[in-house]
């Protein structure tokens, strides 16, 4: 009568097994599906840095192009100017305004052509980040709806299988049931374990013989007095 017990008893700890893994798998899935979400976030922000800084380079641009059109009329305005003095002394002060102004408007051209390549590379990039974010908000869409549809057959999965489980542990005795219980609530999940080559399957302590003789008779359970796995024959 033991022996059909000890066999429940280990349908009932593959069953809980099975439950277990498919808990896991369902965990897996849905730490996969916040690693997605947070990989989108990551690409969503690289993104939206770079269109900040794509912002700053066209400001400074126009503001490179509002300097040099300014430098440009100061300049005409100077040459006029030097054109229409008549005395010597002005006219060379008017050329070392104009030679200053000169001097300004090539610094301001430079620092223009500087920010429309600073431009140029910013936009590149904001491009690529772009780009980057579609792909991976693609595949990630993709893959979210399988890990939606996973989930949902997972959670059906284990409502059947937690079902079947209960129907099972009520045709096990009381008693054995609640040593099984109290075994898989401890530190393992493995409620049972063989006894192989005189030590416990599960801890691998010697097992004395007299208590191998009694799990061979299967007339009650016997524990591992180490582990407290509930001990079987080994077959």
């Amino acid at each position: 009568m033991e022996y059909q017990v000890v066999d429940e008893l280990l349908s009932l700890q593959e069953m809980d097994g099975n439950i277990a893994r498919s808990r896991a798998e369902l965990r897996a899935i849905k730490e996969e599906s916040q690693l997605l979400q947070e990989g989108l976030e990551s690409a969503r922000q690289r993104e939206s840095e770079v269109a900040v800084r794509v912002e700053a380079a066209d400001r400074a641009l126009r503001q490179y192009e509002r300097t040099v059109q300014a430098g440009r009329a100061t300049l005409k305005r100077l040459q006029q100017r030097a054109q229409e003095v008549a005395k010597q002394r002005a006219a060379m002060a008017a050329r070392v305004e104009m030679d200053a102004a000169r001097q300004n408007l090539d610094a301001s051209e430079t620092a223009m052509l500087e920010g429309m390549q600073v431009q140029e590379r910013v936009r590149a990039e904001h491009q690529a980040a772009v780009e980057a974010l579609e792909l991976e908000q693609q595949a990630a869409d993709e893959r979210m709806a399988e890990i939606r549809h996973l989930s949902t057959e997972l959670a059906d999965s284990i409502a059947v299988q937690m079902d079947q489980r209960e129907n099972r542990a009520l045709r096990i005795d009381g008693p054995a049931r609640s040593v099984y219980d109290r075994v898989r609530a401890g530190r393992t999940s493995e409620a049972l374990a063989p006894v192989v080559d005189g030590v416990c399957g599960h801890c691998f302590t010697s097992i004395p013989l007299q208590r191998q003789a009694e799990v061979r008779g299967g007339k009650t359970l016997i524990v591992c007095e180490t582990c407290g796995v509930i001990l079987h024959a080994d077959r």
